[in-house]
């Protein structure tokens, strides 16, 4: 293992909940009447707000699905890869051999790297961490909690309603039974502060893993967050505020100019995306090309 750090790229934003949002808790105290599915919310001030467990975890499953349908035209680009193809297979007697999603969890199975030189080279495991069974690999990502933004707390404390209460009647297929249940979800518009903290650990890996994410982004717009996805819930559109860089420098000697100011003001994943070689070059240049 031979760790390195060369700073750390700070993307700030805001989450944008276009539909409903649920992202559930489980119910204190059973109320004739009542929610019966309430939002997670921040117990010191009531309000709800998006875990970065919650946030990170979908950014990751939603990767892990395009990598394994990638495999072979990433296997060259990804060594890691190369041992889920067809004909590669590992050694006989060893858990789900040969496929990407290698490691049972429950009832489903997810994919972890068993040792770090497998994370090194894998796209998944070197952006989001690997609990393997002979070593672990950090995660180079730090995913903060996303708290309602000062706008929208403040329409709070004006007395304006930021969840709703939506009543669902599950119907038996075979009795037609009605089953009411009443769900808690922040209303459509409601907006969080995001930030998510890459450490650059790799100088000829950093860019490609901020594209990882950013198109882990991406998909998760075209997805949902929370529950209920496939029933409407949970439909959001990422909006930047600013994405810096933070050389190692800048934090043995707190100088300015070892910090990059990137112009990503109101743009969308996609923005950034398309635009990422202009927006990216000077931090490129402070870098090197490794």
């Amino acid at each position: 293992m031979n760790r390195e750090f060369h700073g750390k790229l700070i993307i700030r934003g805001r989450i944008r909940a276009v539909t409903g949002l649920h992202i559930g808790a489980q119910r204190e105290v059973a109320e004739i009447g009542g929610i019966d599915n309430p939002v997670i919310k921040d117990p010191l001030t009531g309000l709800p707000y998006i875990p970065g467990s919650s946030f990170k975890g979908k950014l990751r499953s939603l990767f892990e699905v395009l990598t394994n349908s990638k495999l072979d035209e990433w296997g060259d680009k990804y060594p890691s890869l190369k041992k889920y193809l067809p004909g590669s297979c590992r050694p006989v007697g060893e858990e789900n051999c040969g496929k990407f999603f290698n490691k049972k969890i429950n009832k489903g199975w997810i994919h972890v790297c068993p040792d770090y030189d497998s994370a090194l080279n894998c796209p998944v495991c070197r952006l989001f961490g690997a609990s393997g069974k002979e070593s672990n690999f950090p995660s180079r990502l730090i995913v903060r909690d996303a708290f309602l933004t000062k706008e929208w707390e403040n329409k709070w404390r004006d007395g304006e309603d930021i969840t709703e209460a939506k009543i669902e009647v599950g119907i038996d297929r075979v009795t037609s039974q009605a089953n009411p249940r009443t769900n808690e979800r922040v209303v459509a518009g409601t907006e969080f502060d995001f930030e998510i903290i890459y450490n650059v650990e790799d100088l000829k890996q950093w860019e490609d893993d901020i594209k990882n994410l950013l198109t882990a982004m991406a998909l998760l717009e075209d997805s949902y967050l929370g529950g209920s996805g496939s029933r409407g819930y949970g439909k959001v559109r990422f909006i930047f505020d600013s994405i810096e860089f933070r050389s190692a420098d800048y934090y043995r000697t707190g100088q300015e100019e070892y910090r990059v100011s990137i112009g990503t003001e109101n743009r969308s994943v996609v923005d950034v995306l398309r635009d990422f070689k202009g927006l990216f070059s000077e931090v490129e240049s402070k870098l090197g090309a490794g």
